[in-house]
Order: C-alpha cells, then sequence, then structure tokens
C-alpha cells in the first residue's frame, strides 16, 4: 500500500545534554512479520528508502534511523565517531521499543553501522542487507578536496546542494575526518556469520570498483546482486529490482526461522482467529493498517497535497476538495484565533452560523497550525512536543 511516510516521520531525542536529535520513520502493522531496519549513509537522509518502506510495510514493521547532524534544524557538536553512531543506532532501537531481532538495511556507510551492529550483537541480528557497500570509504579526489575547503566558504555553496546533502558542511567535515575516512571493515565483514545479500550499482562510481565488489567476496556466503543502470542510489533509482532482491533474501529467511513458504504473506493464526472476516480480503490488500501517531490537522495535510483535486466533502448538494478544505480550515483556525479561541476552547457566543456547503465539518483540525504560544493542542495519543518522540511507542491501528 502506498503510505504517505512523512506522516510516519518524527525527531528522536537521543540526548538532551548535549542535545542529539536524529530523523526516524517508523510503520508498524499490527503483528508484522519481522522488523526492517533502514539506515542511510553519510550526508543521507531517512526519506531516501521511501520505495522500501511503502513496498515491505503491508507485513513488517520498517524503521529508518537517521544519522546524529542530518536534521536541518538542530545543531549536533559531535562527536562523529564510528562508537557513537553505532551508540546512537543501539539506543535508537531501545528508545523505539524494539527488542525483537531484526534485518538490517544499509546503504553507503549506513552498512559500516550495520556491520559493526552486527558484530557487536549477532544474536540480535536475523540478516543484512547491504546497498552500495564498500570495505573502505575513500571518496574521489574532488570530494576529499571540497571538504578540505573552510566551513564559511562551503557555507555559502551548501544552499546549492542541499537537496542532495541533508547534513550541513560543519557535520560532513567532522563525520568525514572522525569516521567516514577512517572506518576499514574488510576483517570485520570475514569475521561475520550473519545471512547477507549484496546489492550493488553497476554503474557505482563514487567508490573503487574492485572495493565494491570486494565486499561480497570478504562475506562468508553472502548473495551478491549486480544491478544493471544505475549508480550509488540504487535503492532509488532501480528500487523495484532491489525489492525484488530483498523479498527473495527476506524468503529465505523464513527457512531460517523455521516457517514454511505458505506461511509467508499469510494472515498470522491469532489473528485470523480474533477477525475471521480477514480471510476474504483480496490479494494485496494489507490485513491491519498503521494509523500514524500524529496530529490529526497533518492527515489533512496529508491528503491536501496527495490529492488536491479529490472530493473531501459532500454535502447537500455540494463538495468540497481536500485543497479547498485545507484552505478553509486554516481560514477558520486564524477567524477561532481571532476571537481569542485556542485548541480545546469553547467561545461563550454561538454567533457563527453553518455553512451550507458543509465547510465548517471537520476544518477544525487546523487550529493547531495557529495556536496561541504555549497551548497544548489536540493530538492522537500524544503529549509531547509535535513531531518529537522521547521514549516508547504509542501505535494504533484499524482493519
Amino acid at each position: 500500500m502506498q503510505v504517505d511516510i512523512e506522516l510516519y516521520r518524527h525527531e528522536l531525542v537521543l540526548s538532551e545534554d548535549p542535545p542529539v536529535h536524529i530523523a526516524v520513520i517508523d510503520i508498524a502493522p499490527e503483528r508484522p512479520e519481522r522488523t526492517l531496519v533502514f539506515l542511510h549513509g553519510f550526508g543521507g537522509d531517512v526519506a531516501q528508502w521511501k520505495r522500501q518502506l511503502t513496498h515491505f510495510s503491508d507485513e513488517n514493521r520498517v524503521i529508518a534511523i537517521g544519522l546524529r547532524g542530518h536534521l536541518a534544524h538542530t545543531r549536533t557538536s559531535g562527536p562523529f565517531t564510528t562508537p557513537q553512531l553505532r551508540g546512537d543506532l543501539e539506543r535508537a532501537l531501545q528508545l523505539l521499543d524494539v527488542a525483537e531481532r531484526i534485518v538490517l538495511v544499509g546503504h553507503s556507510f549506513g552498512n559500516a553501522l550495520a556491520a559493526e551492529f552486527a558484530q557487536a550483537y549477532p544474536s540480535r541480528v536475523e540478516g543484512l542487507v547491504l546497498v552500495a557497500p564498500s570495505g573502505e570509504f575513500r571518496l574521489a579526489w574532488n570530494y576529499r578536496m571540497a571538504l578540505r575547503l573552510p566551513t564559511t566558504v562551503l557555507d555559502l555553496v551548501y544552499p546549492l546542494f542541499r537537496k542532495m546533502l541533508h547534513a550541513p558542511p560543519y557535520v560532513l567535515k567532522m563525520m568525514h575526518a572522525q569516521s567516514v575516512a577512517r572506518w576499514r571493515g574488510w576483517s570485520l565483514f570475514r569475521s561475520l556469520r550473519v545471512p547477507t545479500l549484496v546489492v550493488r550499482g553497476h554503474g557505482d562510481r563514487v567508490f573503487r570498483r574492485d572495493s565494491l565488489e570486494g565486499v561480497a567476496r570478504a562475506l562468508p556466503g553472502a548473495e551478491d546482486v549486480d544491478v544493471g543502470a544505475s549508480g550509488h542510489m540504487v535503492m532509488t533509482e532501480q528500487a523495484e529490482a532491489v525489492n525484488r532482491a530483498i523479498r527473495r533474501f527476506l524468503g529465505q529467511a523464513s527457512s531460517w526461522r523455521g516457517e514454511s513458504p505458505s506461511d509467508r504473506g499469510a494472515v498470522p493464526r491469532s489473528l485470523l482467529r480474533e477477525r475471521p472476516w480477514l480471510a476474504h480480503y483480496d490479494n494485496g490488500v494489507p490485513h491491519t493498517i498503521a494509523v500514524p501517531d500524529v496530529p490529526l490537522q497533518r492527515f489533512l495535510r496529508s491528503s491536501a497535497r496527495r490529492f488536491p483535486r479529490r472530493r473531501a466533502i459532500i454535502f447537500e448538494g455540494g463538495a468540497m476538495s481536500y485543497r479547498r478544505l485545507d484552505q478553509e480550515s486554516d481560514r477558520l483556525a486564524l477567524a477561532l484565533a481571532g476571537l481569542g479561541i485556542g485548541p480545546g476552547e469553547a467561545g461563550d457566543d454561538p454567533v457563527a452560523q453553518p455553512a451550507s456547503d458543509g465547510r465548517d465539518l471537520l476544518c477544525g483540525a487546523q487550529s493547531r497550525r495557529h495556536s496561541r504560544p504555549g497551548q497544548p493542542g489536540l493530538r492522537a495519543g500524544r503529549s509531547d512536543a509535535p513531531g518529537t518522540r522521547r521514549a516508547g511507542r504509542q501505535s494504533n491501528h484499524v482493519d
């Protein structure tokens, strides 16, 4: 099912002092088959896994975890060493209540963290998927020269590359010096005893070809998939091919767990006993849907962005699109704020008359967007700051 992954994105607070916030996308259906954890690389972003998150989220809990320093509005002082970054991953899994065994999926330098975690906690890792991996991360000469420039100079040109690089120059310089340029993983790869899939883009030129091809040879029993017509960002450039390779790998993983092929993708028996109607769902229809734990107005904003002209309300012979409903709810929120009415408050004098086209229905959800400072807003099962999660996970599900 094509979910809007931005509804499932939030900030995870790893530390208050010093402040360390990271981006997380967490989609969890009820009773998932397994948990897949995705790790982006140097300068990457959790949304780079969009095609994989939407593809695998029907049956699995899928989590994309960001690197420290890769949030535009927060400043992280470091350190950015490999042990610290692996510690961030451990802390994130703890806060997200991930106690089960996981499949780690990394890209580029994210593979280094995946391998480090698998070596430290082999009993917690069911399998590894390494996308565009390398045993060492020696950047091309032009990138290395750029990182030697003063941060003040790089700050001037960074806006031109903001869509490609999701960390500011000071983070890129520190992370490259403290971890990326120093990491050597050949001996680590040879020592791993975790089932592993290696996925490479045939035209990848970011790192040396012999370094890219040597990873699968170094890993005992690893499966190697070379995807044609793709480069370093193979999971976005050839998403369907990458998804097929991962799905085949997960099918093999089921045999490690003692499952039969008929068990995969089927309704869990315990869930089927509780809801026998699920057996009649068409193929491709998910058994449960993970309801994101976000303020209500974000659902409306998402629908207005994705389906702007689709009808949202049909009332008394009239219709309103999601785009117009979003706009009208903004107008209502501004009007209420002008009257001094904030979220959760009721007006003393019912002077407003119902609109004949139904615009007064549902559109009050946006009032949170224009609330007065310091006032709490209406949230679905949440009481902390918008889009921020400190510990634990709360999810509601519907059939």
